[in-house]
């Protein structure tokens, strides 16, 4: 063999050979690894990502379901902060959304076997048809946006099992209101409302002060409750005012967390203007949080109320969502990508906004309610707000795909992977059509171990949300020890790896 054969094939390595090779160091650098625990494990963000090449990355769209939305001005909604949950034992989907009746917005409740069809069930709690929830004194009080976190039938207080927060409007000291309910209808008030006060923009504190977007979620990688509200920028900032934001002058995201949903972390700013922003974008809060594996994922509602719904028309304002992902749960990462984007045909309901408010996972699917407005920001809220759902199959956020030839490869930063002698590596992808994926092993120092090459690898060629990893001798990754994970993509998306038990 002459010497560039051998210098194209790979050197084969084992673990504890390349241990002995770099010394003692090696081991204590264990400690820099990040240890690959429960998944999954998206290509979102970058972290997980050493090196790659010939590599995009995808940002993917959920699709509309509908031609109409699934709760309408009929129903008398009026603002798109709507919560669905569905319940983990009997499947059913249930809502709770602000319900105009005048003067004030009310917090009502619906649900549905589906998703899809929903009714208002006649709870004869309080209010016009007695579909509204009684919150403090009068069903007023609920006032702006709505947020339910359900802790689930094993929840530790009965009593608490749902908490709801809001927006406490004018009818209280204005802030952040929460309540607690065991069965999701009957609510009572905290004494201490609220939880984290209006300060108006004069205020020595205005920079703190929330405003009346509220999105409260449930932390499970950090075992705490997080929300992200509404904030408002302050003169100076050196923001030009948003075009419709009055006093409150920019808006903002800024975040909290909790133990117990009444004592709060006093918020700080996560998402704000950027240099690379164009026009005055502002953003309306971030809904439907989630968590996959150690990521954080939010949906960002976007506001340029600047923009024109219809080219050459009036600057009614147009609205959009993106996402934006934390690692922390305190320090967010905004995307620029359009994620959902408006209706692109005039005339459709949901043709000037669409904004996420709430993601449901359901089978293999996620199911994203959002709302809609057909004209503009502030046109006609009591008739043109409304909601609509949209759905994208599990974790398909964003994909990494060759970029401008039919193959790539991308890297891993060194992982850690626990002992298990049952995990097997799976991947979320799509190489249906005619596309291949093959998985290398390497070790931290970029070594190919000896039987988990690319030519070991059994190339996965279909589209499935878990399809397993097969090497020729083995379909186990090495435990215990820091590897790389190499993926070669031949017309192939991938989107997400994680380990499953066989």
């Amino acid at each position: 063999m002459n010497i560039r054969a051998i210098m194209a094939t790979p050197v084969c390595f084992t673990i504890p050979l390349l241990l002995l090779l770099a010394g003692p160091a090696a081991a204590e650098q264990k400690q820099g690894f990040v240890h690959l625990g429960h998944g999954p494990h998206l290509f979102i963000d970058d972290d997980l990502i050493a090196e790659s090449k010939g590599i995009r990355k995808v940002t993917q769209h959920p699709r509309r379901v509908l031609d109409s939305p699934v709760l309408g001005w009929k129903e008398h909604t009026t603002q798109p902060y709507v919560t669905v949950i569905r319940d983990a034992q009997s499947g059913l989907f249930r809502m709770w959304y602000n319900y105009d009746i005048g003067t004030e917005a009310a917090i009502a409740y619906a649900e549905s076997t589906d998703g899809v069809e929903w009714k208002l069930p006649t709870l004869n709690i309080v209010g016009p048809d007695n579909r509204l929830l009684k919150i403090g004194r009068s069903p007023e009080h609920g006032s702006y946006g709505v947020s339910v976190v359900d802790d689930g039938p094993d929840a530790s207080d009965k009593a608490r099992r749902y908490k709801m927060m809001w927006w406490s409007g004018t009818t209280e000291p204005a802030g952040v209101g929460v309540a607690f309910s065991p069965d999701s209808l009957h609510w009572t008030v905290h004494e201490g409302n609220p939880v984290l006060p209006f300060y108006p923009h004069d205020h020595p504190n205005a920079g703190i002060g929330v405003g009346d977007i509220t999105d409260a979620f449930y932390d499970p990688i950090r075992g705490r409750y997080g929300a992200l509200f509404k904030l408002h920028g302050l003169p100076h900032d050196g923001w030009p005012a948003g075009p419709r934001a009055g006093k409150a002058f920019r808006r903002l995201v800024g975040a909290s967390h909790s133990a117990d949903f009444i004592q709060w972390a006093p918020p700080w700013r996560v998402i704000v203007p950027e240099t690379r922003d164009e026009g005055l974008l502002e953003f309306y809060g971030a809904g439907g949080t989630i968590a996959r594996g150690p990521l954080l994922i939010s949906f960002v509602r976007m506001l340029h109320d600047d923009y024109a719904p219809e080219p050459g028309g009036e600057p009614t304002g147009i609205g959009y969502t993106t996402l934006a992902t934390s690692r922390d749960g305190v320090h967010w990462r905004r995307h620029d990508d359009i994620f959902f984007d408006r209706n692109p045909h005039p005339g459709a309901w949901d043709r000037a906004m669409t904004w996420i408010g709430s993601a449901v996972p359901v089978d293999d699917e996620l199911y994203l309610y959002y709302g809609g407005y057909a004209r503009g920001h502030k046109v006609e809220p009591t008739k043109e707000r409304q909601i609509g759902l949209a759905k994208m199959r599990t974790d398909r956020f964003v994909s990494v795909e060759p970029s401008g030839h039919h193959s790539g490869t991308l890297r891993t930063i060194p992982l850690h992977v626990a002992p298990d002698p049952g995990a097997v590596l799976v991947l979320n992808a799509d190489a249906s059509a005619g596309g291949r994926i093959r998985v290398q092993v390497r070790s931290a120092g970029g070594q190919v171990l000896c039987g988990f090459a690319f030519d070991d690898c059994v190339a996965v060629m279909s589209d499935g949300l878990e399809l397993p990893v097969q090497w020729k001798d083995s379909q186990q990754l090495p435990s215990d020890q820091p590897i790389q994970l190499e993926f070669e993509l031949a017309d192939a998306k991938l989107f997400a790896f994680d380990l499953t038990r066989d």
